[in-house]
């Protein structure tokens, strides 16, 4: 009997230790085990972006900002405040929702926000994109209605010179408006130059000729609708590689801008 229990006793233990050293070698392979990673992604949805490039405004003959966007769809013009300033509106949103960048710079008016961007020219202006809708938090705050970028233009040739001249006629008139514009730029192999000028003049605006005459508005020619702006610009830039671009630019910009008053009042 006593011989009996002693093989059953070394049985058991056996059993116990195989058992252990089972589940030991289950367990590292369950942790060592390369498991299946699902990724899901969703394709990026930028929101519409609509472009005017140079030769769109030159063949359309606009010669500011503001009547250049007006070419696009969605994109409304108005003025605004008793001076009468220039601006856009996208979707029904005006600049303090829709930022406007020049070169991604943005361009800002301290206290009230708002500026005249009928003042900004479009003769040393490559193209004028507007996003709508959600835009990339890059562009920074207030941008609801979308974001404007207006892009400077940039030489492509080693001796690059573009320039316009025009005027305007007023039907009992003559001539009424005169502009000049020059862009002069040289492209090298790692660096770029180009210099612009450029003089717009507006003497008046005619009204309808149905229009009922007032004291204050005594003809067809608009009072104190005259202005003048002139424009000079200079830009640098550096490519390193095909990737990569710095570029610095200097605008100096002037303007002398009648406002026609109220042609009922008194």
């Amino acid at each position: 009997m006593n011989k009996n229990y002693a093989v059953a006793g070394a049985i058991v233990l056996s059993l116990n230790v195989y058992a252990q050293e089972k589940t030991k070698v289950d367990s590292l392979n369950n942790y060592y085990e390369i498991q299946e990673v699902n990724i899901l992604g969703k394709e990026k949805n930028e929101g519409p972006i609509h472009k005017i490039d140079a030769q769109l405004i030159k063949d359309f003959n606009k010669t500011n900002v503001v009547d250049a966007v007006n070419l696009l769809s969605g994109v409304s013009i108005t003025q605004m405040g008793a001076r009468n300033e220039g601006s856009i509106l996208v979707r029904g949103f005006n600049s303090l929702r829709t930022p406007v960048f020049f070169d991604g710079i943005p361009i800002y008016t301290p206290y009230h926000g708002n500026f005249d961007l009928s003042r900004f020219t479009t003769f040393d202006i490559n193209s004028i994109s507007v996003e709508k809708g959600l835009v990339s938090v890059q562009h920074g705050p207030n941008t609801m209605g979308g974001a404007v970028n207006i892009v400077s233009k940039k030489p492509i040739k080693a001796l690059d010179i573009d320039g316009q001249s025009g005027v305007g006629f007023a039907d009992g008139t003559g001539v009424n408006s005169y502009f000049t514009a020059l862009n002069i730029g040289s492209r090298q192999d790692k660096f770029y130059i180009m210099g612009s000028a450029s003089f717009l003049n507006v003497d008046n605006y005619l009204s309808s000729r149905k229009f009922d005459r007032t004291p204050l508005q005594p003809s067809l020619v608009r009072v104190n609708s005259k202005f003048m702006d002139v424009r000079l610009s200079a830009k640098f830039g550096y490519t390193p590689n095909k990737t990569d671009e710095y570029s610095f630019s200097i605008i100096s910009q002037n303007a002398d801008k009648d406002i026609a008053f109220a042609i009922y009042l008194g």
